[in-house]
């Protein structure tokens, strides 16, 4: 327990001295602090926005009583559950073929397309894939209500872990273990999940809706044939040479190895069939499949070539009394090489992918926090307010928000005069957005952003779209 105790104060630990480095924050997280808010206030609004998702505004509710300091607050939680989520990599992998394997699935986590960016930006897929591999983790050393509680943890997070929750639920109760907790968790997460879209959105399937609506670029459901593309995006976040070992290690393993690689490929096939039903597929989706693939992986790595070495060692010994000593040796070394060639193999693939992520990450904090220079410079907040009504572009609108202490809702809409239009040069190469239009005076220009007016009176919400 104390043991547990240090891990989760240390991750937490480096998770705040990591703000010491510049950062910002993602779109979801952005909005999940305006819904912290607006819970606190009576008036959430969930209409527009991300898909609801009821675990990161749990903390945000809380955080946003500190407004200034609550997006720090998120990202510290968010660093620390990606943290998390290397060790859980690690202990799963260790448990499945040893220390090299746990090593190596480590580096299969940290060095893919996923970890760094969202873990980074406070994204919740480290936090996700923490709750899945302590779940495991805990349900394996016979801790059922702490693995109960990682699985409610990841259904209040991705409703992919629901049929995963509800099969762990149903064995626990025939069991007859933990049936409190388990129905406590059978209404926990539906209440969270459609509670807050029911009065926020006037509906309880919100978040559906707004998860079946305009996909995000490089979405599944953008493909001609999605079901495959999210097969192929499967390959992509977890990496090919990391899907590979962990098929090996599902091959060469035990019972425990190949249960495990099956609740990762239901994952992706459950995925893969909410898209076709025109879900988005988003990538980020398949994260817990490739947090528990990575700990296969590293498994997979070590048995693959601690096998392949003492079948060479086999054949080459000789009746000399050194060959005892030489395949001792032999066996030594198979484990780190196997670890080491995964490792370079996802850093060949990987490698060029963080770079890049690694500089947009400088470009949006570099973004961020230009934007309260920018409001001081165009006079103030509330000499925009009262200038007009405010208009930005949809990937802007939750930071502007958030800083401007304003609904999201119809900050994306069709900026027609009078109004003040917030431009925002975003990360793909295009230019300023939304687009300039006629009769509009520029107030304040910067690289990234620039703010135009044609001020009057105008309703920052329209009336016509209320629900």
């Amino acid at each position: 327990m104390r043991a547990s105790l240090a891990v989760v104060a240390t991750a937490f630990v480096l998770a705040a001295l990591s703000l010491l480095l510049p950062w910002a924050l993602a779109f979801d997280p952005l909005a999940w602090l305006v819904w912290g808010r607006e819970t606190g206030r009576l008036t959430l609004d969930t209409t527009t926005g991300p898909s609801w998702k009821p675990f990161p505004v749990v903390f945000t509710v809380v955080f946003t009583l500190w407004e200034h300091g609550a997006p720090a607050l998120w990202l510290i939680v968010a660093r620390a559950g990606g943290l998390l989520a290397l060790v859980g990599a690690y202990v799963l992998g260790a448990r499945l073929a040893g220390r090299w394997a746990g090593a190596a699935a480590v580096a299969a986590v940290a060095l893919s397309p996923w970890w760094l960016f969202n873990t980074a930006l406070g994204n919740s897929e480290g936090l996700l894939a923490a709750a899945v591999l302590w779940a495991v983790i805990a349900h394996l050393d016979g801790h059922t209500r702490a693995a109960l509680a990682c699985a409610t943890a990841a259904a209040l997070m991705r409703p992919e872990a629901w049929p995963f929750l509800g099969l762990y639920g149903l064995w626990l109760w025939r069991r007859d273990e933990d049936r409190a907790a388990v129905l406590a968790a059978g209404l926990v997460v539906p209440l969270m999940w459609f509670g807050p879209d029911l009065l926020g959105a006037g509906g309880a399937l919100g978040a559906s809706h707004t998860a079946r609506g305009v996909p995000s670029p490089g979405s599944a459901k953008l493909a001609d044939v999605p079901f495959f593309a999210v097969l192929g995006d499967t390959a992509t976040i977890c990496t090919l040479p990391a899907v590979i070992a962990a098929a090996v290690a599902a091959w060469l393993g035990g019972p425990l190895a190949r249960r495990i690689f099956a609740a990762a490929a239901a994952w992706v096939l459950l995925v893969a069939v909410m898209t076709v039903a025109g879900y988005a597929g988003n990538p980020r989706y398949l994260v817990a499949a490739a947090a528990l693939g990575a700990a296969l992986a590293g498994a997979g790595a070590v048995a693959a070539t601690t096998r392949a070495v003492a079948a060479v060692t086999r054949r080459g010994k000789t009746e000399s009394a050194a060959a005892g000593p030489s395949q001792a040796r032999a066996a030594a070394w198979a484990a780190p090489l196997g670890a080491a060639l995964l490792v370079a193999l996802v850093l060949v693939v990987t490698g060029g992918t963080l770079r890049d992520q690694w500089t947009e990450l400088g470009q949006r904090a570099a973004a961020a926090d230009a934007f309260d220079p920018l409001i001081e410079r165009a006079g103030g907040r509330d000499a925009l307010v009262d200038c007009s009504r405010i208009r930005t572009s949809a990937r802007a609108r939750s930071l502007v928000a958030w800083r401007l202490d304003l609904p999201m809702r119809d900050l994306d809409a069709r900026p027609e005069p009078p109004a003040v239009i917030i431009r925002s040069k975003w990360f793909y190469g295009q230019g300023l957005e939304p687009p300039s239009a006629p009769g509009y005076t520029p107030l304040v220009t910067t690289e990234r952003w620039q703010i135009v007016t044609d001020c009057g009176p105008a309703p920052q919400l329209n009336v016509s779209s209320e629900p």
